[in-house]
């Protein structure tokens, strides 16, 4: 139990906060890393969660989320998955590839510099077989051009 106590307070809630979750999966539909099939039900974390359950540094939630909070929109509740997953990730001292780049540019340019995170990730994502869900991330990334302003007649 002072497991569970730890992570939850980690994550800045109260076991009372996650308790109200009704099972209905919301979360899970519109979870980006569930969706690209690697079955990551945000519902299941919170009952594993809830049974003292071992939690593996190989979870899918764990290593992946993205901390996009759409699972958040979408519960009725509004309980925040990311900050679990992110307490869970302290708890279990893991950090990905895109983390530690993001840490690197910040100490070296005092800032993100993008391209260098990029740079310092590429070699993760080729040798782990991420780039097959390229197209899929396009989708979800939204790039697109800017556009002129219109302006208006003074």
């Amino acid at each position: 139990m002072q497991k569970i106590d730890t992570i939850i307070a980690l994550a800045g809630h109260k076991k009372e906060d996650l308790a109200v979750c009704l099972g209905c999966k919301v979360c899970a539909s519109v979870c980006t890393v569930n969706d690209l099939g690697m079955d990551a039900n945000p519902q299941d974390l919170l009952i594993r969660l809830f049974l003292g359950q071992d939690f593996h540094k190989d979870h899918p939630l764990v290593r992946l989320c993205t901390g996009c909070y759409r699972c958040t929109d979408a519960c009725p509740w509004k309980i925040r998955i990311p900050e679990i997953t992110r307490a869970l990730k302290e708890h279990l001292h893991v950090e990905n590839a895109f983390e530690k780049a993001f840490k690197q540019s910040v100490s070296l340019w005092g800032r993100v510099y993008e391209p260098y995170v990029v740079l310092m990730a590429a070699p993760v994502l080729l040798k782990g077989g991420y780039l097959k869900h390229l197209p899929r991330w396009m989708e979800y990334a939204g790039f697109h051009l800017p556009h002129k302003v219109k302006r208006g007649k003074v």
